[in-house]
């Protein structure tokens, strides 16, 4: 059979221990891994945290003094004692652990709510302007409320184990819920139909009502055109020079170009479409001035 030679890391290790236990290492086992990590598990000293706990015991009289002294245990003795001596839990820490949630479960909770609420926030920063159709943002006005309150439901769920532990219980639940139902709605509404032109993009127009060409300018949306029936932060065109904006009046049909599908897409250019005196189609730059 063929031995395994330790790595340099695990040997220098095994040199440390045998420093600070004053032991000897075997010189067989500096040669077999299997053999160097056996006395590596045995000769393993406690760490320093481990330590001060049973020297705070002992100074305390709650133990007595083990036939080793702290300093000097190894890892396992260590835990054995620690293990014989932690308090009993309460019945409030024993519900704390029984309602805590599964790492697969946290994991998946958390990334709800990034890609419901902090992507379509980049999205609007750094990727050109994504416009959901009327058609999508009609079909999904009443699902998307449903999938967000579901959504803050299961996250005020989640949360009922910090009703005895936090005193901002209400503000971490109110919060929760609020951007749980934010996330459940932009997903529904706005990340779905992102989605769908990177397996079957084209280049589409799509028709949008005009609302308002004098809304009031912010730093990200310089002269905006907002639009008819879309969801906030996804319902203005921004960065039309104002020659193709005073073409344009309340009530009065918009054809948006762009890569997406019939469910959405991101933004081109755009131009009337109702007959009007105008120049032809202006360009849409995505970022802001």
């Amino acid at each position: 059979m063929t031995v395994r030679r330790p790595s340099s890391t695990k040997i220098e290790r095994a040199k440390w221990i045998a420093l600070r236990t004053e032991q000897t290492i075997p010189e067989g086992a500096l040669g077999d891994d299997k053999e160097l990590s056996a006395w590596i598990k045995i000769h393993d000293p406690a760490s320093d945290n481990q330590i001060k706990q049973i020297k705070r015991w002992i100074a305390s009289g709650k133990i007595e003094v083990p036939p080793r002294y702290p300093h000097a245990m190894t890892a396992a003795e260590a835990r054995r004692i620690i293990a014989a001596n932690r308090p009993a839990r309460t019945r409030g820490e024993q519900r704390q652990a029984r309602r805590k949630l599964p790492w697969l479960a946290g994991k998946l909770l958390w990334l709800w709510l990034w890609i419901g609420v902090a992507v379509p926030m980049i999205v609007g920063v750094f990727i050109p302007l994504f416009l959901p159709s009327k058609e999508w943002a009609a079909l999904m006005s009443i699902p998307s409320v449903a999938i967000g309150l579901v959504s803050a439901a299961i996250y005020v769920l989640v949360l009922r184990a910090y009703r005895e532990i936090r005193d901002d219980y209400p503000i971490i639940v109110g919060g929760a819920a609020l951007l749980a139902f934010a996330a459940g709605r932009n997903i529904a509404i706005l990340i779905v139909p992102m989605i769908f032109p990177l397996f079957i993009g084209a280049h589409v127009e799509l028709p949008y009502m005009v609302v308002q060409i004098d809304g009031f300018e912010s730093k990200g949306c310089r002269r905006p055109i907002k639009l008819e029936g879309m969801p906030l932060m996804f319902r203005e065109l921004c960065g039309f020079p104002d020659s193709f904006r005073h073409s344009l009046a309340p009530g009065m049909r918009l054809s948006v170009a762009g890569y997406g599908t019939r469910y959405g897409l991101y933004v081109e250019n755009a131009r009337p479409a109702d007959p009007v005196s105008t120049d032809g189609p202006k360009q849409l730059r995505g970022a802001p001035d």
